[in-house]
């Protein structure tokens, strides 16, 4: 994978894919968070490693008279999780389920009971299975996605997700073949991937002659400046900025219309002072995951797209 090219333009990025290995270490000890005021209820939170510790902070973002918040940041966990490949999480109920894969491949469960409790013991699951790769997320409470560049992104069904079990089983794909960098997520009826400042809509192309992947990118809005790690569902992000402060993220143009792409560039509505190298957002229950073929649009130029619907190509 040497370059991007717009098809409509001329544009080129080169990727340069860096990969650093590191030691699994295990870490798992428990204990007693310090209570903490949240500026609304519900169990919507997302999580954040500590840059200079590796420990394991939760932190509530909620909406509060159309403006987002967020409450303070509380310790759930004393491991170093700056030791993961990957960290990416779901909820059941209150309560939170995370995965982390580490750097030779394993992949390890926890679960946090309810909000601002203390993770839970750690379970390996899937010892048959190698999971550091490329693309590794939740697509869904129970379902976990797993592929690289040029091969299949496979879904798996851990059909003992709240509890622990081991076994996972093959369950369908979400491309056949894919050919972008990285995707993180998943959104309503495409996935999402970031990749050098500028997020991106992933839709899934229909079956026919000639396709040599079937991953259509499309631009979907440009981060902030300093923005690293941003995931979620393409509708709401979350990142680290270069302060090292959890950041969450909207556009300006309703993402609900704005269904192929959202070109209104990314701004920071909230944010939580820290120290923090990565951001891990839970995937709440919905439908059963996939990807749609990419949605038709009008001639009319909406959602800063115009005419120009040409998506980007990962070669």
């Amino acid at each position: 994978m040497g370059a991007v090219t717009h098809r409509g333009g001329s544009q080129i990025f080169r990727i340069v894919w860096c990969l650093i290995l590191v030691l699994p270490a295990f870490g798992f000890g428990g204990i007693t968070p310090s209570a903490a005021e949240v500026p609304c209820d519900g169990s919507a939170r997302v999580f954040a490693v500590d840059a200079g510790t590796g420990q394991l902070a939760e932190i509530r973002p909620c909406l509060v008279d159309r403006v987002w918040k967020f409450g303070p940041a509380v310790t759930v966990d004393r491991a170093d999780w700056r030791l993961y490949e990957a960290v990416f999480a779901v909820y059941d109920g209150d309560a939170a389920v995370l995965y982390a894969v580490t750097a030779t491949g394993e992949l390890w469960w926890r679960r946090q009971d309810a909000p601002g409790a203390a993770m839970g013991a750690p379970r390996r699951i899937a010892e048959d299975i190698q999971w550091r790769h490329n693309v590794v997320f939740a697509a869904g409470p129970g379902y976990l996605a797993l592929g690289d560049y040029g091969t299949p992104v496979r879904i798996f069904r851990h059909d003992g997700w709240t509890t622990g079990g081991t076994a996972v089983t093959a369950d369908g794909v979400l491309f056949t073949t894919f050919h972008g960098p990285v995707i993180t997520a998943l959104g309503p009826g495409y996935a999402v991937g970031t990749w050098e400042g500028v997020d991106y809509r992933v839709w899934r192309l229909p079956d026919q002659a000639g396709n040599t992947h079937d991953d259509a990118w499309y631009r979907s809005g440009s981060l902030p400046a300093g923005v690293s790690g941003a995931t979620g569902d393409g509708i709401v992000l979350y990142g680290v900025n270069a302060g090292g402060g959890v950041v969450l993220l909207t556009q300006r143009r309703n993402a609900t219309v704005c269904r192929l792409a959202n070109r209104a560039d990314w701004r920071v509505s909230a944010q939580a002072p820290g120290h923090f190298g990565r951001v891990v957002v839970p995937v709440a229950a919905g439908t059963l995951p996939s990807v749609a073929p990419p949605p038709r649009v009008g001639p009319r130029p909406i959602c800063g797209i115009g005419t120009d619907l040409n998506p980007w190509e990962w070669q």
